[in-house]
């Protein structure tokens, strides 16, 4: 007779089998762009936190230094936790694993621990400023110091991911259409998900139009309803009125001018967003087996970009009235570059990696993170970047024919 597995040990099993199967997915040069990434971050961050860490060594014992350490770690823990515990959330509560899992014989503690592990993955995220403050520290503390608080972070990290995880899961079982008697879990297992009701809109109208403006089409139609898109696409319009409405705040003229510009940027991402979504939505089988090609695809995304940018910068030229002639020009070419280089961004991203949504989250945001970060650090090096990582990511459009749907 065969040996029974534990369940820990084969959920153990299987969630390493998934994390070398996503990390294979991701193509080397990706892999090599994303580390590079995260130890531009990392190095940033190092240099910001060493400066006035070691003036408050200075005038400070190496026990409330030590305790300042802990204090930041513990505050990146709790950011990890709320990541996770969000993510949770939403998973259970957009789109439930469904009574699929309930059908194994498994316990529902192991179940949970597994599906808070897959969604704390991207908690791990905060261990990059977490060793960045470590590093900091180096040679202002004692150095066994160091391994006290990167254990305690560690431990922190892991049961504010559980505590965040656990308080998603009550959150969904109060919002679960399901039977009492269950536990937590049980009851949001086997709620079904939440749609809206599907309204009969007739025999369907076949027209002749180019294709590019049926995908535009089919974009906005998704953008309308209760998908994915739909969620991400009221973000991008709040932002860029509210930077358009900074112009009329009784403030400062140059704080006036830094906030419309600052929440003009925040709109083109999440507009940036809002475009790999779109490409996350389209079906692998049904869109590689349509005789669309990569240039379709790519001037048809490209076309909202230009049409997000064109109406950004026309809704500052009639809003900036305040700014001089010079100063209203230089701000408008600054503000529709900076627009539309974010927005391609996200069209390059979208449709290179397709249909990995997420990995184009991830390098869309790490990409704007790292500009900014360079701004930050010598001026105008972040936009070199930014034109960069644009032209960089072109390069690879062209590889859309060859993508499988692994």
């Amino acid at each position: 007779m065969m040996a029974r597995t534990p369940p820990n040990t084969a959920f153990r099993s299987l969630e390493r089998a998934l994390m070398r199967r996503r990390f294979r997915a991701v193509e080397v040069p990706l892999r090599l762009e994303f580390a590079a990434l995260l130890t531009l971050i990392a190095g940033f961050l190092f240099w910001r936190i060493r400066v006035p860490l070691d003036g408050f060594a200075r005038a400070a014992p190496p026990a409330q230094t030590a305790a300042l350490v802990l204090g930041g770690l513990a505050l990146l823990a709790l950011a990890g936790g709320a990541l996770a515990g969000a993510r949770h959330a939403t998973r259970l509560v957009r789109v439930p694993p469904g009574p699929s899992w309930l059908a194994l014989p498994i316990e529902s503690r192991a179940l949970a621990r597994h599906l808070a592990w897959d969604s704390s993955v991207p908690a791990a995220l905060v261990a990059v400023p977490a060793a960045a403050g470590l590093v900091a520290a180096f040679g202002l503390i004692p150095a066994w110091w160091l391994g006290l608080l990167a254990a305690a972070f560690v431990w922190l990290l892991i049961e504010f991911t559980r505590l965040g995880c656990a308080l998603a899961v009550r959150f969904a079982a109060r919002r679960a259409v399901s039977p009492a008697g269950r536990t937590p879990l049980e009851r949001v297992l086997m709620s079904p998900p939440r749609r809206r009701p599907v309204r009969d809109r007739g025999a369907a109208a076949w027209r002749q139009l180019p294709a590019r403006v049926v995908m535009m089409r089919k974009d906005l139609m998704l953008s309308v309803r209760a998908t994915p898109a739909g969620r991400r696409a009221a973000l991008p319009l709040v932002l860029g009125a509210l930077s358009v409405a900074v112009w009329w705040l009784p403030i400062e003229p140059p704080l006036r001018h830094f906030a419309a510009f600052v929440l003009a940027l925040l709109a083109s991402t999440a507009f940036a967003e809002w475009l790999v979504t779109l490409s996350g939505t389209d079906p692998f089988p049904v869109l590689r087996s349509l005789p669309v090609g990569v240039g379709v695809v790519w001037s048809a995304r490209v076309g909202w970009a230009a049409a997000w940018t064109a109406a950004l910068v026309l809704a500052h030229t009639l809003a900036a009235r305040p700014l001089a002639g010079g100063a209203h020009s230089v701000f408008l070419v600054w503000l529709g570059g900076a627009a539309l280089a974010i927005t391609v961004l996200g069209v390059h991203y979208g449709i290179t990696l397709y249909p990995r949504a997420e990995h184009a989250q991830r390098m869309l945001l790490l990409s704007l993170a790292i500009a900014m970060a360079a701004s930050v650090m010598i001026p105008m090096l972040g936009w070199v970047l930014l034109l960069t990582a644009v032209l960089h990511s072109a390069r690879r459009v062209p590889r859309w024919d060859r993508l499988e749907a692994s």
